[in-house]
């Protein structure tokens, strides 16, 4: 929450805020800018930061109430809060002596601009200013701007002050006066396109400030892309400022207008925007009333095979009479039903006696190599064993002595490819014993039954350490470093923690209310969590250590999203699944009452096969939409998880193997309206085994569409890598780590997708679980 201390008026419609963040405001540079949320069900708008005081520790915000975001934030006034504001974002202005440069602002550009020309100036630079407007009442900052620049000259559409015209009538006059190196441009779209076409006809660059559509404001959405020169580029990571030249302002003006329709529903029902008090109600699952007792044994007791409870409990049955029982089925909401549901989860979960009778199919290997397909080393049949018995709870207990977030890895990790894919029941041509579904049902019956245990925790050894991304690598870290008596601040970029289990995926696999109960868990272990803190923006990892961290790890992600790069791809309504998941999952866009705007398609088309394209075309179904899944290899390479494949095609996915997107064709407005795909055969197996798909030739299919979510893999976002000096970087901005997870700058340790580049939740927590565990041995012997 950040103070407003100052509010002032300049017009009707047009705001400067001073509000205390003192954080950016220390680390704010000309050219940054903020991303606002303005309440619970806020929108995240981008705004371009103004002026910054660092003994105050405040940033100035210039607003115009044009929307529904910026109008609840223009009702705010002094000592009100404002819920979230993250930055400086994006890259600063570069800032050099480049001789004499013009600096036009138009209308609320000016805001902008000011610390632009402040920096200009004290460069050494002449600094020519053209400040334009409707009107007199849209001139701001006219002080402010007069005492860094040179000379000023003033434009108003009206006549009504300075002189009657545009802004480029200024900037010719400037050019007409005397030699210019370089114009800087900031404004409505429209201004800038001609200020920059102004400055090319007499062959003077422009630089210009784009403010975009953007969600994150830290790449992770691809929601600002533009074409730069014949390239795509995100804005908030590229930019904001580019050469105009180079910008496809055309592309641009359509892309703004993306969400026109949707922002004017918004308006027409404002007063339906505005917070009130939520009813949240709260599902009680099937053992919610037990009253259930926490187990008094300690660890070692629970999980020793060779206690006697645990003699006992082999000897009740023989090998073969397991063997026998047939593996549980998790049962489901209907198909029919749950394709209309958002919020509900598939999966409904194992009843007691369901659960018991599974746990009974384990065989309790005294080698077991179930273990060993575990990332981070869960010991398997002592939880399962501890259910057989009835001991729900102290199954959770030894669930959670290695893993900080059973209930998550219960619902999304890939079992069958892990932990199952090792039991010794495979070896006899039977089912795997469920060890997901179990782990579910253990983490569940102890959250419901309000007697959770928490994992013993050393005594504090005062060592301060930081972990940036509260996703599942960061979670695992600071779980196992917390027990080791270390004092942990985890950092996240984004207004709620959770990382991609809060923006990636959907509650109908994995409810929000099962992610904050973990958090929740980590917090009273002592785990300190702060949000809107982007390490390398709001804060530097130098500042961190001189403030006393002795370790990091950087668990940031993957972050930003893979394009396809062929024609039309940027066109309106094509988005990548980052986007599209976090508008529906973190944002709640799809909830008539949230400000995030959406388009919701009728026609959808999803591009990949793995768990985010099936994420987002049941996510699709829900919201209304005729679904269609395209996919370049066959059914059977397909990446996704068996379960979701065979949700996916029980809620009405169509699938459509063998093709892929070639090129979109858009209607006049820029939308897209169909997809041109590529069929596909597959050819010799690739490096990885799997046999790659080529065209076959002259052989094309033409889909009508109105909405593209783009689901082929991320990148690891370089925004927290490249800040850190002396980092070792490998292929696409991967932190190069060794075995122990460890970089070449000793103290940092990284794991997840910012080194794999793609990882499962389950692969990034066993990351998080070594790089812990080295971390505490490097610190141990300093």
């Amino acid at each position: 929450m950040n103070k407003i201390v100052r509010k002032e008026q300049f017009s009707e419609k047009v705001f400067l805020f001073e509000i205390e963040a003192p954080l950016i405001a220390n680390s704010r540079k000309a050219g940054n800018f903020v991303i606002v949320r303005v309440g619970q069900k806020g929108e995240r708008m981008p705004l371009t930061i103004a002026g910054a005081d660092k003994d105050k520790g405040t940033i100035t915000l210039v607003v115009q109430q044009v929307g529904l975001s910026s109008k609840k934030l223009c009702m705010l006034n002094e000592g009100d809060y404002v819920t979230d504001i993250v930055g400086p974002l994006g890259n600063p202005t570069h800032i050099e002596k480049f001789g004499t440069v013009v600096c036009a602002g138009g209308g609320l550009g000016v805001a902008p601009m000011l610390p632009i020309i402040q920096a200009l100036k004290a460069a050494g630079n002449r600094v020519l200013s053209v400040m334009a407007g409707r009107s007199k009442d849209l001139i701001i900052l006219e002080d402010k701007v007069r005492e860094s620049s040179d000379e000023v000259i003033i434009m108003t559409d009206d006549g009504s002050y300075g002189e009657k015209g545009v802004v480029t009538v200024g900037i010719e006059k400037f050019i007409e006066q005397e030699h210019v190196d370089k114009v800087f441009a900031i404004g409505p779209p429209i201004m800038m396109k001609f200020s920059n076409l102004t400055a090319q006809k007499h062959n003077i660059p422009c630089e210009v400030s784009l403010n975009t559509i953007m969600v994150d404001g830290t790449g992770m959405c691809g929601a600002c892309r533009l074409t730069i020169g014949g390239k795509t580029k995100f804005v908030c990571i590229d930019g904001p400022e580019f050469d105009g030249a180079l910008v496809d302002w055309d592309e641009m003006f359509k892309r703004m207008g993306t969400f026109k329709k949707a922002e004017q529903e918004e308006m027409e029902h404002f007063q339906e925007h505005l917070d009130g008090k939520e009813e949240v109600k709260v599902k009680s699952e099937e053992f919610a009333t037990a009253q259930a007792k926490a187990s008094v044994d300690p660890i070692e007791v629970l999980t020793d095979r060779d206690a006697e409870w645990r003699k006992e409990l082999r000897a009740s049955m023989k090998p073969k009479e397991r063997t026998q029982i047939e593996r549980v089925k998790m049962p489901e909401l209907d198909p029919v039903y749950r394709a209309t549901t958002r919020t509900e989860e598939v999966n409904i979960g194992l009843t007691k006696e369901m659960a018991m009778t599974e746990a009974k199919r384990c065989l309790d290997c005294a080698k077991p190599s179930c273990v060993e397909g575990c990332p981070v080393n869960i010991n398997i049949p002592s939880f399962v064993k501890n259910i057989e018995r009835g001991e729900f709870l102290a199954a959770a207990k030894v669930l959670k002595n290695t893993s900080a977030l059973p209930a998550v890895c219960g619902r999304v990790c890939p079992q069958e490819k892990q932990c199952e894919s090792k039991c010794i029941h495979l070896k006899m041509n039977e089912p795997a014993v469920a060890i997901g579904y179990l782990e579910r049902f253990a983490a569940d019956y102890e959250r419901e039954s309000g007697n959770i245990s928490l994992p013993e925790i050393a005594p504090s050894n005062g060592i301060k350490i930081a972990v940036v991304g509260s996703g599942p690598a960061g979670l695992s870290f600071a779980g196992d470093m917390v027990k080791k008596g270390y004092d942990v601040y985890v950092f996240e970029a984004l207004h709620e923690i959770g990382g991609v289990l809060k923006y990636g995926i959907p509650e109908f696999r994995l409810p929000n209310k099962i992610v904050d109960v973990e958090i929740e868990n980590l917090s009273k272990m002592g785990v300190h969590f702060q949000t809107d803190v982007i390490v390398g923006k709001t804060i530097s990892v130098e500042t961190l250590e001189q403030q006393g961290f002795k370790g990091i790890f950087v668990g940031s992600g993957a972050g930003l999203p893979n394009f396809m790069n062929i024609p039309g791809e940027n066109a309106i309504n094509i988005m990548s699944s980052n986007e599209y998941l976090t508008r529906v999952n973190l944002m709640d866009a799809a909830n008539p009452t949230t400000d995030t705007p959406i388009n919701l398609g009728k026609k959808v088309l999803v591009v990949g096969g793995g768990n985010t394209a099936m994420d987002s075309c049941r996510t699709a179904k829900r919201l209304g939409a005729e679904v269609t899944l395209v996919y370049r290899r066959s059914e059977q390479e397909m990446p996704a998880r068996l379960e979701e494949v065979k949700h996916a095609k029980e809620e009405g996915i169509n699938f459509l193997c063998l093709h892929n997107p070639i090129e979109y064709l858009a209607d006049e407005a820029g939308a897209v309206k169909a997809a041109v795909l590529q069929v596909m055969e597959l050819g010799e197996p690739d490096a990885s085994g799997r046999r790659s798909p080529v065209p076959v030739e002259g052989k094309t299919v033409t889909l009508d569409v109105d909405q593209v979510v783009v689901a082929v893999g991320v990148s690891p976002n370089p925004l927290v890598p490249k800040s850190i000096e002396g980092l070792e970087l490998g292929r696409k901005n991967t932190i190069v780590v060794n075995e122990g997870m460890q970089s070449n700058r000793a103290e940092i340790f990284a794991g997840g997708d910012i080194v794999r580049g793609g990882a499962t939740v389950i692969l990034a927590m066993g990351d998080g679980r070594r790089a812990a565990q080295n971390m505490d041995d490097y610190l141990q012997k300093k």
